[in-house]
């Protein structure tokens, strides 16, 4: 095993004289998040194009450029290669799945990626979070590569085994994300350099659905985009191999004064310990409150993310391409709020003009009830253009979230914020796996039936709500007891922390 996959050590600071710098400029920190940005990217772009592409996997449509006037021995070709992609015998098929055999197949990644989350936050505690997300580029590198080939072979079983295989091999991401991130990023550019990480799940979503709109009418049809998604994947492994660090002790080319600002504005110093106080973490109502709004924010965001394809197409009359063009608008508004309400979170902060407390209760806030407001006014048009607007301000402004709920694990614990977004992370997604595709098939089983969608949005609104009044009532954004034992000789008392978070 190489030296840089060895169990991450603690940096002990007891007692130590380096110097901290109060503030420093671009550095390798910012490389450490590009990386983490582009294959959160990538992951994103792997989960979340399905839920578009299986609209195009399941109506037959028109390849572009061909006619059926054959003048010249160019047009014949053309002909012939849309008969051998329209043929039943080839991997270019259509497939007559129903609505409910759908939803098994958009919600089977989730199944895998709920499993493996929980054992993943345990992998990360021991070996840092690099690893984690090396393996889930190099096997959805692969599995999407594949995946026309084993449909063909095996029809919509074997690409459910497919996506439990890809969401398992990416149930370490987010506990390998929070992990660096906790490592590599210091209390006062928390929020800012978090949410940008984050983004990628924004732009990821976005590429899906473009992707999957267009290349689903290229001469190539659906197969294509398994096949650019695999290449993409392969070589954010091959991104993350190079230019990733499991820790700033560990990259060999940073500089000794940016190390010991990241350390040393990182609270205690952010560290591995080899026993996880599960008890303590599990009794914790801090912790508690805020997987609850994790597992009602991802129940709401998700239930968008692979519904409002078909939204579009059944209720709206968008057709395939511009549905899945359409269906990218929103998750544009996730990047950009990503990016504004970190960094206008952390300017709060840091100017004292409000605690890191209200901070996250009113960034979780916006995140719960301007979605909400904005699911229920979309149920009663039938207007295009408002509907986008609703969706980007739906999903858009969802992405508050990752300066409420999610940088709030790190708050609480430094050290086992990889184990805390394993646990909410798992069990939002196991309620995605077991309870929303029984609540979609239950309630919308006619997927051109608005009123029937209109129940479902109230029911996800309602579900958002009832998660962030939890959190902003529990919440704590101090480091708990728990997360490692206070150094003889720290220089950094009790109180100054406790003033810091507010």
């Amino acid at each position: 095993m190489p030296e840089e996959y060895t169990e991450v050590q603690s940096h002990e600071i007891c007692g130590d004289e380096r110097v901290i710098p109060l503030k420093y400029g671009f550095g390798v920190r910012h490389v450490q998040a590009l990386v983490i940005f582009t294959t959160h990217t990538l992951a994103f772009l792997a989960r979340g194009h399905l839920g578009a592409t299986i609209v195009s996997m399941t109506n037959k449509i028109e390849t572009a450029g061909i006619t059926p006037n054959i003048t010249d021995i160019n047009q014949v070709n053309t002909t012939l290669d849309h008969l051998i992609i329209n043929s039943e015998e080839t991997i270019y098929r259509t497939y007559q799945w129903p609505k409910s055999t759908q939803e098994v197949v958009l919600s089977s990644f989730f199944l895998g990626y709920s499993i493996m989350t929980f054992v993943s936050g345990i992998i990360c505690q021991k070996w840092g979070g690099k690893i984690p997300i090396q393996i889930s580029m190099f096997v959805n590198g692969i599995v999407s590569l594949l995946s026309p080939w084993v449909v063909a072979w095996g029809g919509w079983k074997a690409l459910s085994i497919c996506r439990i295989l890809q969401g398992i091999s990416q149930g370490g991401m987010m506990p390998g994300i929070h992990t660096l991130l906790a490592n590599w990023v210091p209390l006062n550019e928390r929020a800012s350099l978090s949410s940008y990480s984050y983004t990628g799940s924004g732009l990821g979503t976005v590429m899906g659905f473009q992707f999957s709109g267009v290349l689903a009418y290229s001469r190539y049809g659906w197969p294509s985009t398994f096949w650019t998604i695999g290449v993409l994947c392969l070589l954010g492994f091959a991104l993350i191999t190079f230019f990733g660090a499991a820790t700033p002790m560990k990259h060999k080319r940073i500089s000794e004064e940016e190390r010991n600002y990241i350390i040393g504005g990182s609270g205690y110093g952010t560290h591995t310990q080899p026993k996880v106080p599960w008890k303590a973490i599990l009794t914790s109502t801090h912790v508690l409150a805020a997987i609850l709004s994790h597992i009602c924010n991802i129940l709401c965001y998700t239930f968008l993310f692979m519904q409002m394809p078909t939204y579009m197409y059944a209720i709206l009359k968008v057709n395939i391409k511009n549905s899945g063009i359409l269906s990218s608008l929103p998750f544009l508004g996730v990047i950009i709020m990503c990016i504004v309400t970190g960094y206008l979170s952390d300017l709060l902060i840091n100017k004292k003009i409000i605690t890191v407390k209200n901070a996250r209760r009113l960034a979780n806030s916006v995140a719960s009830i301007v979605p909400a407001i904005a699911l229920c006014f979309v149920s009663y048009t039938k207007s295009v253009t408002v509907a986008v607007i609703l969706f980007v301000i739906a999903i858009g402004v969802q992405a508050t979230m990752h300066s409420g709920w999610l940088v709030n694990y790190i708050d609480l614990s430094p050290n086992y914020s990889g184990i805390l977004m394993a646990i909410g992370n798992g069990s939002a997604n196991l309620m995605c796996v077991l309870i929303l595709p029984v609540m979609v098939s239950n309630i919308v089983k006619d997927v051109t039936n608005q009123i029937e969608w209109r129940i479902m949005m109230y029911l996800m609104a309602a579900i958002n709500l009832f998660g962030n009044i939890i959190f902003v009532i529990l919440i704590s954004t101090e480091v708990q007891p728990w997360n490692e034992e206070k150094c003889k000789g720290d220089p950094r008392t009790q109180d100054e922390t406790i003033a810091l978070q507010g």
